[in-house]
């Protein structure tokens, strides 16, 4: 089994500002990743030429007992992407390796950002989360479901607020 869900959010810009202004920048992942959300966050790779991301992230989470029993009380994880397509076509496919269980825990998506009215676009993400790991695998689907909802509402807001302070 999985989870999957979708998340839509519009955005203070054109899609191609979007993938410039936000995706690609690194000054608005340091913003948001460290600044923002307070996790820890390293550039591993990043290549506007070819697409590729990763990323090593240790969020902030307060997981529940039965999850931090089971996986532990730190949660880190490389973001592996692709940028794939050009203009509107563009996609970011890309997926989460956890640091404990990798084969057990898959997390992954898809996002694009289609143009809304007025100049704009909506930045949609498509998730799926599955864990094979008896006993918590629902609970733990359930609660990264939750979590990544609530950040991107969370970078919604502030990429937005990033755009009209540094791009207005």
């Amino acid at each position: 089994m999985s989870r999957k869900f979708t998340v839509r959010h519009e955005m203070g810009c054109t899609p191609d500002q979007f993938w410039e202004r936000v995706h690609n920048n690194p000054a608005f992942n340091q913003e948001l990743y460290v600044e923002k959300l307070e996790y820890q966050y390293e550039l591993l790779e990043s290549d506007p030429a070819t697409g590729k991301r990763r990323a090593h992230i240790v969020p902030k989470v307060n997981a529940p007992l039965a999850l931090r029993k089971a996986l532990g009380d730190t949660v880190a994880f490389d973001e592996q992407g692709q940028l794939t397509g050009e203009g509107d076509a563009r996609a970011y496919s890309f997926d989460i390796i956890p640091g404990v269980m990798p084969s057990k825990i898959k997390i992954g998506g898809t996002m694009t950002c289609p143009p809304s009215e007025n100049g704009k676009c909506y930045r949609v993400v498509d998730f799926e989360v599955g864990c094979s790991i008896f006993g918590i695998g629902g609970l733990f689907e359930k609660f990264v479901s939750k979590e990544v909802e609530a950040r991107y509402e969370d970078s919604a807001a502030f990429t937005n607020e990033f755009l009209k302070t540094h791009y207005s």
